[in-house]
């Protein structure tokens, strides 16, 4: 069984069925979701009546989604749901800034009486989201980590009686984790729980700050068997190992996410893929200076942009086409460039083959 699966099973209301695991990965999805601009203003919409309001066309509301297909499928059976038909949406914010290079989406979704979940979107498929994504590896915060912060703030003085939990999948759920470390003491007594969906850490010790340590009971992080992108950087939280059916890389993807029940299937270990991976990349960046991890970064973001592509969908359908012409960049790379990218990856691959060297 899948998340669409238990979208279509669970009905229950959340006053009779608390919240789970597998709810807060479908509202942290929802995030993803674009909504009109009426959702923006002071409207708060239940889900089963946004038809009458009015949505986007599907290649608008899906399209930051990855998987739009199975993204409409999800919000088609949710709408029809006893269980989430009748949650409340409120205050959808979506900012994408080039020069400052953010890319940060969020709504506040009340599941029932005076609790809310706040939903935090991953990365887009724009180039602009790629390109925070990057400075993870050499900034501290990123503009999205900020704007998480500000808008739980905002939302926890809208509702002062509400209790919260705050959730998101990939990069949201490492700005779901920040806003709630950097909330302030009073704050934090009202977050129920925090809900980091294969999520990558930081850069900096967080996880030894006051702030961390005051909800660090609260925080929930799940991984699939194959994580890469949830085991980047200081991954201080615990956290639990779940199945999917997907291979590799793709079990990032929380369609293919496997439950059994109300929950999860969970797993005693990692693979040996993921560890792998994890050790190499991690101790390949621990050893490159933050100026030189930013000159690295410039380096590989300047290669998906230089082809005309508007975001990175485009970019792979036809990255077997540019296949050449990425070489070709490559090769007429300035010589302090090139030399700089050579070494880089020849100690990526020393420590791939050699852990220890």
């Amino acid at each position: 069984m899948n998340i669409l699966k238990y979208a279509e099973n669970k009905r229950e209301r959340f006053e009779k069925s608390p919240l789970n695991r597998v709810d807060a990965i479908i509202l942290s999805w929802l995030s993803y979701y674009t909504f009109p601009d009426y959702l923006k203003g002071k409207k708060s919409v239940y889900l089963k009546d946004f038809e009458k309001y009015g949505l986007l066309p599907d290649k608008e509301m899906y399209a930051e989604a990855f998987a739009p297909k199975k993204s409409k499928k999800l919000f088609n059976l949710l709408k029809d749901n006893p269980r989430f038909k009748n949650v409340r949406f409120y205050d959808f914010k979506e900012e994408r800034d080039e020069k400052k290079e953010e890319q940060f989406a969020a709504v506040c979704i009340r599941i029932s009486k005076d609790k809310y979940f706040l939903s935090f979107r991953g990365t887009d498929p724009s180039f602009t989201g790629w390109k925070e994504d990057f400075n993870l590896a050499c900034c501290y915060p990123i503009p999205s980590q900020l704007a998480a912060k500000e808008y739980l703030k905002a939302e926890m003085q809208k509702f002062p009686d509400g209790e919260f939990y705050a959730g998101g999948h990939s990069k949201g759920g490492n700005v779901a984790t920040y806003a709630a470390v950097y909330a302030g003491k009073e704050r934090q007594k009202r977050i129920l729980n925090v809900f980091n969906f294969d999520g990558p850490g930081f850069i900096n010790d967080v996880y030894s700050e006051d702030g961390y340590e005051n909800i660090a009971e609260k925080v929930i992080k799940i991984v699939p068997q194959s994580s890469f992108i949830g085991m980047l950087f200081e991954t201080g939280e615990n956290y639990s190992i779940i199945k999917s059916r997907n291979l590799y890389l793709l079990q990032h993807d929380p369609f293919s996410w496997e439950l059994k029940g109300d929950d999860f299937c969970y797993l005693k270990d990692r693979s040996k893929f993921s560890i792998k991976l994890e050790q190499t990349v991690n101790s390949w960046f621990a050893e490159i200076p933050i100026e030189e991890r930013e000159r690295l970064v410039d380096l590989a973001y300047s290669a998906l942009t230089a082809w005309g592509m508007r975001d990175i969908n485009e970019f792979n359908k036809n990255l077997y086409k540019l296949i050449p012409a990425i070489y070709k960049k490559y090769k007429d790379l300035e010589a302090g460039d090139k030399n700089f990218f050579d070494e880089k990856m020849a100690r990526l691959k020393q420590i791939f083959d050699n852990p220890q060297a």
